[in-house]
Order: structure tokens, then sequence, then C-alpha cells
């Protein structure tokens, strides 16, 4: 996977030099078009060529070390894409009034398609160019740097509960509050409703803006798997039918884990989804995991590869809930008439994961061990239909 990354990141070099290259010339363009002094607009190409350079090797960074959200490390392309769109953006502008700029947009589009970081390095950059072209001072840029900031920090991790009003709504209120701070009161300290015109158009405009770039974010990325997940998860999915038909013990076993990964995977903030499809075809050895969307896979290559020594939290979840539900099943059959002792299976198979170190290498922490030890016991219920 890291020599593949390697490979790639070589490839990114011409969109890199292509937003280099029309980052500059276009700065150098219109500064000349809005008769920019050249000290100052030299200054400000000069700005601009070395921030997209940053941001350029902080991203490819990002990339080789896997630190990029949601699936960008699979589609590294598209952030490119957006830089080239929020580039024009900018461009655009430096020909409107500081209080017209809808460069919320530009913070959360580059935040999403990368991270939060490359995000805030990127879009701050960008920012120079209309500050620049439009003559812009330093609360121009402070108004744009805060809100933006605040507005990609609020819609991060949207991947794991797609509610955007909250965030939205703060992130206009906090446009309006710097928007009033920066432009509005320097220029009257007793502003009236005209005054407010410019700002209210802008955050129309960008409300408009963000909701169409949430939407395409979330069809591309979010619920780009949803209709796999539908078909795999159902336990009428021809895969898990014809096991069914062939071995209903290890069919049950299948269903039992995937619904232990499941309330797990709720409790602790991770992917259902691809939870619960691990649950369902971790012991099915003629699925092949490029069949299943990416985390999916994941999980389930690191189950096969790495069983005793697990690099994924979702995988650990996925050990103690098969390793929950073979064990308690055993006991079942041995002593069908005799009572079991759930907690004490629980605990002495927690305990053994303890000592040998299994989830050393992932990052489950103490905490997150004990809740799931904790839900395990809860469920005393539902060991009933493991008989």
């Amino acid at each position: 996977m890291e020599e593949n990354r390697r490979a790639l990141g070589w490839k990114l070099f011409p969109a890199e030099l292509a937003i280099l290259i029309l980052g500059s010339a276009g700065m150098w363009f219109f500064g000349r078009i809005r008769q920019i002094p050249e000290d100052r607009l030299l200054g400000g190409c000069v700005t601009v060529l070395l921030g997209l350079a940053v941001t350029g090797f902080h991203f490819r960074r990002e990339y080789l070390r896997g630190e990029l959200d949601y699936n960008n490390g699979e589609h590294v392309f598209r952030f490119w894409i957006c830089m080239g769109a929020c580039l024009a953006v900018a461009f655009v502008c430096g020909f409107l009034p500081v209080a017209g700029w809808p460069f919320l947009l530009v913070y959360v589009l580059l935040a999403l398609f990368g991270n939060m970081s490359t995000g805030l390095l990127g879009a701050s950059v960008l920012l120079v160019i209309p500050v620049t072209l439009g003559g812009g001072s330093v609360n121009g840029y402070a108004l744009y740097l805060i809100s933006g900031a605040f507005a990609l920090t609020l819609f991060r991790h949207l991947e794991k509960d797609f509610h955007i009003g909250i965030p939205l709504t703060l992130s206009i209120l906090c446009l309006l509050v710097c928007e009033t701070a920066c432009t509005v009161l320097p220029e009257n300290a007793r502003p009236d409703a005209e005054m407010f015109l410019v700002p209210g158009v802008n955050m129309i405009i960008t409300s408009i803006l963000l909701l169409g770039c949430l939407k395409l974010f979330s069809s591309m990325v979010v619920y780009q798997h949803r209709n796999i997940y539908l078909e795999v998860n159902d336990t009428e999915a021809a895969a898990l039918a014809d096991l069914r038909e062939k071995d209903r013990q290890e069919y049950m076993r299948a269903v039992h884990t995937a619904y232990f990964c499941e309330r797990i995977g709720m409790r602790l903030g991770l992917d259902v989804d691809a939870l619960k499809c691990a649950g369902y075809y971790h012991r099915l050895k003629e699925r092949k995991e490029d069949s299943f969307p990416p985390a999916a896979a994941g999980i389930l290559e690191d189950y096969r590869n790495n069983r005793n020594r697990v690099r994924r939290k979702e995988t650990a979840v996925l050990v103690c809930a098969d390793t929950v539900v073979a064990s308690v099943s055993e006991m079942l059959r041995r002593e069908p008439e005799n009572g079991v002792d759930y907690d004490r299976v629980i605990d002495g198979i927690f305990d053994t994961f303890l000592k040998e170190g299994s989830f050393d290498l992932c990052s489950v922490t103490m905490r997150e061990f004990r809740m799931m030890q904790r839900i395990f016991k809860e469920e005393k219920l539902y060991y009933d239909f493991l008989r």
C-alpha cells in the first residue's frame, strides 16, 4: 500500500504544477487589470506561489501518511480539481466587495476533499489573492480566516452522522458576526440596515453554495456505497442464503456476530455498515475482499491477515464479537440443561485478550475495551438465540 501511494504521489506533480502556474500567472494578470502597484503585486505573486507550493507539499505528506479524511486517499486528484475551482472563486472575489466574498465555501470544500489541516492551509493561501487584488486589509483576511476555520471544524467527521443543519446555521451566524466586526463597524460606529445589504446577500449565496457542496460530498463520499451495503447486509443476499443452505450453524454464527458488530459499532461511533458487513462475511472464504466497499474490505483483510494482532479498531470489535458468539454457543452446546455464567465467560475472553496483547497494535482505548465488555454482559437475554 505504501509503495502504491508513493508511485501515485509522483503522478500528482502535473496537477500541483498546473495550480502553481495558474495561481501565480492569474495573480499577475488580474493584478495588472486591477492596476495594483508592481511592488505589491510581485509580493502577492510570490506569496501565492510559495503558499500553493507548501499546500501541495503538505497534501502530499498527508496522503503518504494516510492522514486524509474519509476516502480522499483513494481519490487524490479530486482535491486538485477542487483546488482549481477554489482558485477561480478567489480570482472572482478579487473583483467583489470584501463583505461579499463567498469564501466560507472554499474552506469547507478543501477540508472535505482533503483534511482539516490541508483545507485550512490551502484556503488561507487562496485568501491572499482577493485581499491583494481587492485592496483588502487585515480585517478582511481575519474575517474569512476565523469564519472559515470555524466552519471546517463544524463540518468535520460528516461520515458518522450526516446532520448539517446545526453546523450550517452556526457557520453562517459566525460569518455574520465576523462581517459585522470586520467590515460594518469599522465604517460606521452606528451601522444601519443598508450596510448589512452586501453581507446579507453574501450569507444567502454562501448558504446555497454550501448546501450544493454538501450534497455533492454526500453523494460522492458519505453515501457512495449505501446501495452496496443494502445489498450485502441483507440476510437474503445470495452468498448468505447459500451459506444458510450449506451450513446453518455457520450462517447463524455470522448473523449473531453481525448483530454484536452493529451494536458495538453504534456505541463506539464506528462505521456500522462496514462492521456489520464484516460480521456477516468474515468466515466466508469464497468471497474476495475486493467485492466489498473499501471500509469493509479493510476490516476483512486485517482480520484474515492479523487475526491475533489486529491493526484496526473495527477489526478488534469483530474479533470480540466472533469470539464471544463462538464461546457462548459452545458452552450452550456442551451444557444445554445447565445455566451458563455469561459474565464469567465474557470476563475470561477479555482477560485473555489483555494477557495476549491482541489489541496492542490498534487504537482501542481501555475505556472502549471495557465498554465492549460491558455491552456483551448487557445482552444476556440475546444469548438465548444462540441455543
